[in-house]
């Protein structure tokens, strides 16, 4: 076999040093059909062509490395913008096929090895033009047949890079090559810039021809679209996942979407602070694109290169007829600047817009700024601006007076660059656009120079930042005011604080303390609009500190003092903050229709009003009290307000809110696969809401989802019982060990956590979960004592359904867990809370809270021989939903004649189930990477999917092939399926 067959890829293909490479699937799969059919023997070319920097030479270096691991040769040859040689691209390729030759390595049917030789070494020499074409045409018939003797031994492919930079000569024995190869296992791969300056009219005319020969084909890379962007955000700063889709959006717009610019400017900013840095004022552009930019604007005159500043100021879509109003010269001239522009792909026409260009990329245009004098950019913004003033009708008027005037306040236009940044964010408000009328707001208070005004625009920005869902920043302008404004400005500071802390749970106590200390600073008015919104919201604090009665006392008064004013907006904001304190744990016994009350009367205030900032809370309220009332209509109502609420004001929390109520939906009703799906959505929009807690839910909602269909047994190797309960939440552990039937380990934790003091769980919004998965762990292990000390915290809730949190985990009505605890101690009512039960369930329309209930009540029957024909009737009817739905832990409740092979374990699954050895000395990772092997995943999947590094999966994937004896994936799948690794 040749040794050139099993040369090393180039240096630079390999390792880790390369950046994430996202996107490009069609391409990809162009360039993998290619491959097939080249395999097949089937000559294929396919040319890529694109900008600069658009990853042509990515793609096909990611190709060839795949086709090398599938078994082919890969001949790697690329061009050279200065110096290049004649045959340049082909002259690598051509060298180690001409060694292997010489040696007698590779043999060229019916040709001289000597001959042939020599003929090579002319083009590999690049001493000069070949003597004569008939004899060019026989050394390229030797190159030629030196390439099909090469594809005799397996398929070969040829990497050409930067073939826009190829001579005429080249041109030729390239096509030739093409010709002369039509049937043998063949890929050629050939990159080429498609766009000015780079374009080759030489190469062009070449593809031209060859695009009429049969295996042709040309892929044309565009830009990366925005979840390309986020996805390369994600793989390399290894953010915790999902936040980098609205940094996505600004990086994208920035870097037009090519991937070098992208690259070039994460760089810079992750020396900057990464994702953070985006918010910093003031784009610069990488030095390596300014570079860039000045190398193709050397030699450009300097009237002409003016033209193109004054672009640059102007903005990224540029008026041909304001550039003529701006630049002082004959019209001629400044055209004759912006075609050079065009000419050095620096502007581009923009379709269908006549007399209109734009920068291709917002880093280009950076690039020009950053390379002009600095009095010169302000200046020229001096000039756009007051052009602009001076005309009616410009599009976006008002946004760009803004821009131009704030950025040449140095010259005196303070209070226009005020007015016109505030009007353009409150037209931007308006239209719903909260994140930019939040900076727009922000800017102007930036350059105002009275500090009231700048208080004031700093409030004004930090409301639009909330609804925009960036509680960081709102709590960030708010705390600036509570420090710095007047006394009226801080109080107001410390509402719009608690506004913003109170939808993350978080920031309670600072919030109370600014409220507290804002009081004390201004007159106790009960009417004074300001100090009765500040009471609510000091009572909402006080709720999320734990001081509930305190809390009601304070809501109740901000509330009667709102009704009292007369002002609908003012009793608004009272009454939804009362309704968003946490529900106490007693709060079901107490009663909960006072508080619903308030929730109607707030969706009539909101209805009466207009503004439906205000439907939101009393829609979520609404909802969480429907599902514990066990109201199905009423949730699905209030669902409807909570979307409604969504559209209307633009404040994407509520939308969150709505989707935590349809996965509740979807749970409920089975739709396991919906549910996931939302799942994931609820977490990518918690991420952009600056939410820091999402994965917390996220990952009890997979919980939930795998634990009913079985989903549990792929991570079971993992689980050994000896995990470490202070590192890991409790509760959730405690259900993990219960549903994988690992008693011993149940037991123990189990007794730990009845043995602690149980008012820190009580107190918190999770504590109807921590009571459920307490409660399935005391029924699974049957531990009677358990079960009684656990029934008073039960009972509080009878008649009601469990929920936990917003919607994070929906557990059924009280009632029956309440009947499978009294089945347990033996008391005389399980049959009722059943019945119960069962009502609520079917009033809910919840066929997965049905199935439970039936299961658990025929297996509370079969235990005690009551009533088999009602306890046939029940498993039959619950089997029947199992089946239906798909519900393996349900299932396994029910009695044994059933069947229950082939399911997994449930609340009732026999205890002490040993952890099944992890064989092969596959460790924890590696198992679990062989699970997602046995899935049919590949190594990029498996990375996202763990978190991990793409090589390091790869890593893992080696390991487990060398450990398990399997020569590939499919094997290690066959063996993980038969060591019972996966179902």
């Amino acid at each position: 076999m040749p040794t050139w067959r099993h040369r090393p890829l180039p240096a630079h293909w390999q390792g880790g040093q390369h950046p994430a490479f996202v996107g490009r699937r069609d391409e990809r799969g162009a360039l993998d059909r290619a491959w097939a059919r080249a395999a097949d023997g089937a000559r294929q070319v396919v040319l890529v062509g694109g900008e600069p920097g658009a990853g042509k030479s990515r793609l096909v270096a990611d190709a060839a490395a795949r086709f090398h691991e599938f078994g082919a040769a890969v001949l790697v040859g690329s061009c050279a913008a200065e110096f290049g040689a004649p045959y340049e691209p082909l002259v690598d390729p051509l060298s180690i096929l001409a060694a292997e030759v010489d040696s007698g390595g590779l043999v060229v049917a019916g040709a001289d090895r000597t001959d042939t030789a020599r003929r090579l070494g002319l083009l590999i020499s690049a001493a000069g033009s070949l003597p004569g074409r008939d004899y060019e045409r026989e050394v390229y018939d030797t190159a030629a047949q030196t390439v099909v003797a090469a594809c005799a031994d397996g398929p070969v492919v040829l990497a050409l890079d930067d073939l826009h930079w190829a001579g005429a000569a080249s041109l030729r024995l390239f096509s030739h090559l093409v010709q002369r190869t039509p049937d043998v296992p063949l890929l050629v791969l050939a990159t080429h810039r498609s766009t000015p300056p780079d374009r080759s009219d030489l190469l062009v005319g070449a593809i031209s021809r060859l695009s009429r020969l049969d295996g042709v084909e040309r892929v044309s890379l565009g830009a990366l679209n925005v979840d390309d962007v986020a996805e390369y955000l994600r793989l390399e700063s290894g953010a915790a996942g999902h936040g980098s889709t609205a940094a996505a959006r600004v990086l994208h717009a920035q870097s037009g979407g090519n991937p070098f610019f992208l690259r070039e400017l994460w760089r810079d900013l992750a020396t900057r602070g990464g994702v953070r840095a985006l918010g910093a004022a003031g784009l610069r552009a990488p030095d390596s694109i300014r570079e860039m930019v000045e190398s193709r604007l050397a030699g450009v005159a300097a009237e002409q290169r003016h033209v193109l500043d004054v672009a640059a100021v102007v903005g990224e879509n540029v008026e041909i007829a304001l550039l003529l109003a701006v630049v002082d010269a004959a019209p001629d001239r400044i055209l004759a600047g912006l075609d050079t522009a065009v000419a050095l792909g620096l502007l581009e026409s923009v379709p269908r817009s006549a007399g209109l260009l734009r920068f291709p990329h917002a880093l280009a245009r950076q690039a020009v700024l950053d390379l002009m004098a600095p009095s010169l950019v302000v200046r020229t913004h001096e000039r756009v601006a007051r052009v602009l003033e001076a005309q009616v009708g410009t599009p976006l008027r008002v946004q760009r007076l803004a821009h131009h005037y704030a950025s040449c306040t140095a010259l005196g236009y303070v209070d226009q660059a005020v007015r016109y940044l505030s009007e353009a964010a409150r037209q931007a408000d308006r239209a719903l656009a909260h994140s930019e009328a939040a900076q727009l707001f922000e800017r102007a208070a930036a350059v105002a120079t009275g500090q009231v005004e700048a208080d004031d625009l700093r409030l004004t920005a930090a409301r639009s930042f909330l609804l925009n869902g960036d509680y960081t920043r709102a709590r960030e302008l708010n705390e600036h005011v509570a420090a710095s404004g007047s006394d009226r400005q801080r109080l107001r500071a410390a509402v719009g604080y608690e506004a913003a802390s109170f939808r993350t749970g978080e920031w309670a106590f600072v919030a109370a303390e600014l409220l507290s200390r804002g009081l004390r600073e201004v007159e106790h008015d009960p009417a004074d609009p300001l100090y009765v919104q500040a009471l609510a919201s000091l009572g909402r604090a006080l709720g999320y500190t734990g001081a509930h009665e305190e809390a009601s006392a304070v809501g109740t008064r901000a509330v009667g003092l709102a009704r009292a004013l007369g002002d609908d907006g003012v009793l608004a904001d009272a009454l939804q903050a009362c309704l968003q304190h946490p529900l106490h744990p007693t709060a079901s016994a107490l009663g909960v229709h006072p508080d619903l009350d308030l929730a109607h009367e707030l969706r009539l205030v909101a209805e009466r009003t207009g503004d439906l900032h205000h439907l939101g809370p009393s829609a979520y309220h609404r909802a969480t009290m429907s599902y514990v009332l066990g109201d199905a209509a009423g949730l699905a109502a209030a669902r409807a307000d909570l979307l409604r609420t969504a559209h209307t004001t633009g404040d994407e929390y509520w939308t969150l809110l709505s989707d935590c109520a349809t996965h509740a939906r979807q749970f409920m009703a089975g739709e396991f696969a919906a549910a996931e799906a939302t799942s994931t959505l609820l977490l990518e929009r918690g991420a952009l809401l600056d939410l820091s807690n999402t994965d917390g839910p996220y990952g009890v909602q997979m919980y939930m989802l795998r634990r009913e269909t079985g989903g549990l047994e792929q991570i079971r190797p993992l689980v050994t019982g000896d995990e470490i309960a202070a590192q890991r939440w409790g509760p959730g552990l405690l259900s993990l060990y219960t549903e994988l039937g690992l008693t011993a380990a149940a037991a123990t934790l189990l007794g730990k956590l009845l043995s602690e003091d149980l008012s820190v769980y009580r107190a918190s919004a999770d504590w109807t979960g921590v009571l459920a998965f307490l409660v399935e762990a005391a029924l699974a292990l049957k531990d009677a004592a358990a079960a009684d000390q656990l029934r008073p915290h039960l009972v509080e809730y009878a008649g009601f359904n469990l929920l936990n949190g917003p919607f994070v985990a929906v557990f059924g009505s009280a009632d029956r867990y309440l009947g499978a605890v009294d089945s347990l101690l033996g008391r005389d009512r399980p049959d009722d809370w059943f019945a119960s039960a069962l009502e609520m369930d079917t009033r809910m329309q919840a066929p997965v809270h049905q199935a439970q209930t039936l299961a658990e009540w025929a297996a509370h029957l079969h235990r005690t021989g009551s009533d088999p024909a009602l306890e046939r009737r029940l498993t039959r009817d619950a089997a029947a939903l199992c089946e239906r739905l798909g519900l393996t832990r349900t299932r396994a409740i029910l009695p044994a004649e059933v069947g229950r092979a082939g399911t997994t374990a449930g609340t009732a699954a026999a205890p002490g189930r040993a952890e099944a050895p992890r064989p092969a000395g596959l460790s924890a990772r590696e198992l679990e990477v062989l699970g997602l092997v046995a899935q049919g995943f590949s190594n990029r999947q498996i990375a996202r999917s763990l978190f991990i590094a793409e090589n390091t999966a790869a890593n893992h994937v080696r390991s487990i092939l060398q450990k398990t004896g399997a020569a590939n994936r499919t094997q290690a799948a066959r063996y993980a399926a038969t060591a019972g690794l996966v179902g």
